[in-house]
């Protein structure tokens, strides 16, 4: 079998799980929680009398866990399949939710049940639905991808706008609670319908013969200039994007915003991630990920300096806007990369490596916003790395894309002459 194969490339099981996936994703780990946590930072803090920092750890251990186990989901998925990981993750990510709901104010308990949820996130994170799709997809990988991970932006926006509206009528419980109710009632009849792994893939896996599909060994893509490139560029935006979702909405509400209008501006970014996915879609089995990141990442740093300079409501959302265009790209990069450079034969394992490391931007973007305001008196030197550190992206993932093109053309060349790759 080969991993370039279109034998199933746009069928319509492989439709079905692409458009079924951008439905899981919509309610998956990312929007129920890491995008609609940063609604409940400051009414939690006024609940309990903690300060932002003390809230925003709970966020911080979550990401931890969930970067950290990561790659043992994908050793797992790589041996055993996505569909039941999936149908698993969507009945018990809302039992994990609804634990925040009975949190005392008691730190070490909220702690605690962040390790919960954390350990919940490993399985509920986007991975086993994005490692679907490079199961089905090759030519089109890109153009699927987006579609899948529309969802997500989707969700990032409906399920913030969701919050807001329900946290200007209700306690933050209840509006927890209601949420986390929802994300149960989509997400499982989505995971029984639509999660599916290609038939001759996994009785590869199952076989363990791993040696007849395409793609390189784990140690070497590990050592691939490529990966050790794209992946801390995908990481910095995965850190800026994360602060902004966590801290945007105590951002707006200090200078005097109420909270659904600061939930709009929240969900904003949800929403024009939405219109990054589908420049994404169209750009990168066209022209690749080099320039898509060249073109997008510099926005988030743009959206940063806004926030930085300016208080007026049109720059606000303008800023939230540009942070939004490159939120998620990042997400859609990161398995066509590896799909594309590395082949099928340790994706799973490859992909669960690399979204650990970018998801570790998840834990210290929050963390930072929440130092710098509460050691430093406001936002304003968070803001300031958050710029820096989007620049550094584009030209990480610049370098990338060119490197990249080194070896493929290394690749093409030893082909030719016969020689071993």
């Amino acid at each position: 079998m080969s991993a370039d194969t279109p034998l199933v490339d746009g069928g319509r099981t492989a439709w079905t799980v692409a458009i079924g996936g951008a439905i899981g994703l919509a309610v998956a780990f990312g929007p129920a929680f890491i995008a609609s946590f940063g609604l409940y930072v400051k009414p939690i803090a006024a609940d309990f009398g903690w300060s932002r920092t003390q809230v925003s750890w709970i966020y911080s251990i979550v990401a931890i866990l969930g970067a950290a186990g990561t790659p043992f989901l994908g050793f797992l998925l790589d041996r055993r399949g996505s569909r039941g990981v999936i149908i698993t993750a969507s009945v018990v990510l809302p039992l994990a939710l609804l634990l925040l709901i009975i949190v005392p104010a008691n730190f070490p308990i909220f702690l605690a049940c962040g390790v919960l949820i954390g350990l919940v996130a490993i399985i509920a994170s986007p991975t086993a639905y994005v490692s679907l799709l490079p199961q089905w997809f090759s030519r089109r990988l890109g153009l699927a991808v987006a579609i899948g991970m529309f969802g997500s932006g989707f969700g990032q926006f409906a399920l913030a706008r969701a919050h807001g509206e329900l946290l200007a009528t209700f306690d933050w419980r209840t509006a927890w609670a209601i949420m986390a109710i929802i994300v149960g009632a989509i997400g499982i009849p989505v995971a029984l319908i639509a999660a599916r792994d290609r038939p001759d893939l996994k009785a590869l896996r199952l076989a363990r013969a791993d040696d007849s599909i395409d793609g390189l060994p784990l140690g070497e893509a590990l050592r691939s200039g490529v990966f050790w490139t794209a992946i801390p560029s995908f990481f910095l935006i995965m850190l800026v994007t994360a602060a902004m979702l966590t801290h945007l909405a105590p951002l707006l509400t200090d200078r005097g915003w109420p909270i659904d209008r600061a939930a709009g501006a929240v969900a904003m970014i949800g929403l024009i991630s939405l219109a990054g996915r589908a420049l994404s879609g169209a750009l990168l089995d066209k022209f690749g990920f080099g320039v898509l990141g060249a073109l997008l990442f510099p926005m988030q740093a743009i959206g940063c300096m806004l926030l930085l300079a300016s208080a007026d409501d049109t720059i606000v959302y303008v800023a939230a806007a540009l942070i939004g265009l490159a939120y998620g790209v990042e997400a859609d990069m990161l398995p066509w990369v590896l799909r594309r450079r590395f082949g099928l034969r340790c994706f799973g394992r490859l992909y669960g490596i690399a979204f650990g490391v970018v998801q570790i931007g998840s834990v210290l973007g929050p963390l930072i916003m929440g130092m710098s305001f509460d050691g430093l008196g406001g936002y304003g030197p968070a803001l300031q790395l958050l710029t820096a550190g989007a620049v550094l992206a584009a030209v990480l993932v610049m370098l990338a894309a060119r490197l990249a093109s080194s070896s493929q053309a290394r690749d093409n060349e030893a082909q030719s002459s016969g020689l071993p790759a």
